[in-house]
């Protein structure tokens, strides 16, 4: 597992690099390497085409594979073989040497294959050589005072430590550096492999968890992009109401950078895995624009405007005939008297209730109206202008 997820690992071992390190080391970087060439081969068998051009650019050597991991170091503890241990830019070429030794092509099949398979999955290979700290630190009397550490070792302690965090770089999967949720959501899909127990996972179920977690992080890095553009278009906390058209045209073109972005980050695993994100993505995209419709919709000052034309022609109709009746009728005429008080019954009751729905949406209506009397203000004063030039 912290092979998987370290950018910089530190292989921790005793007096020297033996070859059980050597191939133990080998084992697990196989995984990394046969997931690697198992996304490779997804890819060629879905073109044939590629499979040809690929195969003879890697004939001609074009072509650089990327390496599943990054940089390894061998930290050899309680060394004793430094020529000088006073001079410590010469052990560190006597370090570099050692490695170069230990790495060096062997004339056995099986001791080739392990140099050639570390050296196939990390970017970089290094190791470090540090000395005993001293006798007395291994007695039980020892209290902790750096005084009773070996000079030397303090010395190398203090090389070591410079060289480790001023060359510490972000993790990447396939030559891309993650972001810290990002990085989480690897950790919780390689951890999931090694919850049945103790029975190291295949090759291609890591390559599988990879590639969900990378689908995972290309499609919340887009989904996040599309409701913070969203959200300040036609959020909660706008208050402007847009043109459908214009909120639909901006939908469209930020769901088409959205879907670039997707495609941009998952690159590698299973073509039909990447679509089900995709089409997951999309349609999530599109329930959000949906809610997004209505959030703009209810901004809208005139919407449920049809709630009072009926009220409003009755009132309006009821005024003109009451007025009618008023002035064709005597005042003797006890029915146009019962009809002139219905009809204003009627008005009355429409207007109240005209006023009372208007007010549900005050705060909308005198938006709208404050943008209308900006505009023409605006306008009056470019107007104003003009005519001071001419």
């Amino acid at each position: 597992l912290s092979t998987l997820l370290s950018s910089y690992q530190i292989y921790n071992v005793d007096k020297r690099i033996q070859e059980d390190n050597l191939q133990q080391l080998a084992l697990f970087s196989e995984y990394g390497k046969m997931a690697l060439q198992s996304n490779v081969n997804d890819d060629n068998d879905d073109d044939d085409d590629d499979d040809n051009f690929d195969s003879i650019e890697d004939e001609l050597g074009l072509v650089e594979k990327p390496k599943p991991f990054q940089r390894i170091e061998f930290l050899v503890r309680d060394w004793q073989n430094f020529d000088d241990e006073d001079d410590i830019d010469a052990c560190e070429a006597e370090m570099k040497a050692y490695l170069d030794n230990v790495l060096a092509e062997r004339a056995a099949a099986d001791l080739k294959d392990t140099r050639l398979q570390i050296t196939s999955c990390f970017d970089e290979v290094s190791c470090f050589l540090m000395t005993h700290p001293g006798s007395k630190v291994t007695k039980k009397t020892y209290t902790g005072d750096i005084k009773d550490v070996d000079p030397t070792f303090k010395a190398l302690m203090d090389r070591y430590c410079n060289r480790v965090f001023e060359n510490l770089v972000a993790k990447s999967i396939h030559r891309r550096e993650l972001t810290a949720a990002e990085l989480g959501a690897y950790i919780q899909n390689y951890a999931k492999m090694f919850e049945s127990g103790a029975q190291f996972p295949e090759a291609a179920t890591m390559l599988e968890a990879t590639a969900n977690a990378n689908n995972s992080n290309a499609t919340n890095l887009a989904m996040r992009k599309y409701k913070e553009e969203m959200d300040n278009l036609a959020g909660a906390r706008c208050v402007d109401y847009l043109n459908p058209e214009e909120l639909e045209q901006s939908h469209r073109n930020l769901f088409e950078d959205c879907v670039g972005m997707f495609e941009s980050i998952a690159c590698f695993g299973n073509i039909a895995t990447i679509q089900d994100a995709k089409n997951e993505m999309i349609r999530s995209m599109e329930e959000n624009f949906e809610m997004y419709t209505k959030l703009n919709d209810s901004r809208n000052p005139l919407s449920g405007f049809e709630t009072y034309i009926l009220p409003l022609c009755i009132g309006v109709g009821s005024v003109i005939l009451r007025w009618i009746t008023d002035f064709t009728c005597t005042s003797w005429s006890q029915t146009c008297k019962v009809g002139s008080d219905v009809l204003l019954h009627i008005y009355q009751v429409v207007f109240f209730f005209i006023i009372i729905i208007a007010a549900t949406k005050a705060k909308q209506i005198g938006d709208a109206l404050t943008r209308v009397k900006k505009a023409l203000e605006v306008m009056s004063e470019n107007g104003g202008s003009k005519d001071k030039k001419d």
